[in-house]
């Protein structure tokens, strides 16, 4: 299962972590590849094309955003978001993967 727990701060989108399989064969799980394809875009589009103040971190199997100034960073945020979006509608057509967003102070 792939977990994607969203951040927000007072209603604003502010980071993510992206952890786990979807448990499909290495090199043919579409629901795996398709998701890392997301995520790697969200955080590459975030940092070298928005060039927003971002913490990333990649580990095995995890992978985390934290935007630093969300409320500057509006652009930031919808990419965010869309991610979320994204994942929620490959999770309903495919399953395999937990979406939650989570309220922090």
């Amino acid at each position: 299962m792939i977990k994607a727990d969203f951040y927000r701060k007072n209603g604003i989108y502010c980071g993510f972590i992206i952890s786990g399989h979807a448990g499909g064969r290495y090199g043919q799980d579409i629901i795996c590849a398709g998701v890392s394809s997301a995520v790697m875009l969200t955080v590459n589009t975030v940092t070298d094309f928005f060039v927003a103040d971002a913490d990333i971190k990649v580990q095995e199997n995890k992978v985390g955003l934290r935007l630093n100034d969300p409320q500057k960073d509006s652009s930031a945020r919808a990419l965010v978001f869309s991610l979320e979006n994204h994942l929620r509608m490959l999770s309903e057509e495919y399953g395999g993967i937990s979406v939650a967003v989570k309220e922090i102070e």
